[in-house]
């Protein structure tokens, strides 16, 4: 299955390769010179932009970026949620052993009801 996973993503990639480099070879101006793509603070206005492929790769990189360090704050989240959850879990077994092994006949005092009311008349 793995292995299948693997080929699927590989033949993703190539094809997304081929993808790009069409379209780098489709975006040609009427004087035959390369769209360029101008991004804020990145590419300056002097020395011109980025070519399409480059620009189409930068994006998609930084979402996969931006994704997996998004994913890596709730993997890190969950894992002490878990951590905590599990601590809790220890302490509730723990005392519920200590219950069980608790003897019965020692603890109890049994009081009448009615003991009390007079106790407190007085």
């Amino acid at each position: 299955m793995k292995l299948l996973k693997y080929i699927i993503f590989i033949v993703l990639l190539i094809c997304s390769v081929l993808f790009i480099m069409k379209l780098d070879e489709q975006n040609i101006r009427q004087d035959n010179t390369k769209i360029e793509i101008q991004i804020p603070y990145i590419t300056n206005v002097e020395s011109g932009g980025l070519p399409v492929w480059q620009a189409i790769i930068l994006t998609l990189s930084l979402g996969v970026f931006i994704g997996f360090i998004i994913a890596l704050f709730q993997i890190i989240s969950q894992k002490t949620e878990i951590i905590s959850l599990k601590s809790s879990l220890r302490k509730s077994q723990s005392e519920l052993e200590n219950l069980r092994n608790k003897s019965l006949d020692d603890d109890i005092d049994l009081l009448d009801e009615d003991s009390i009311d007079v106790d407190n008349d007085i």
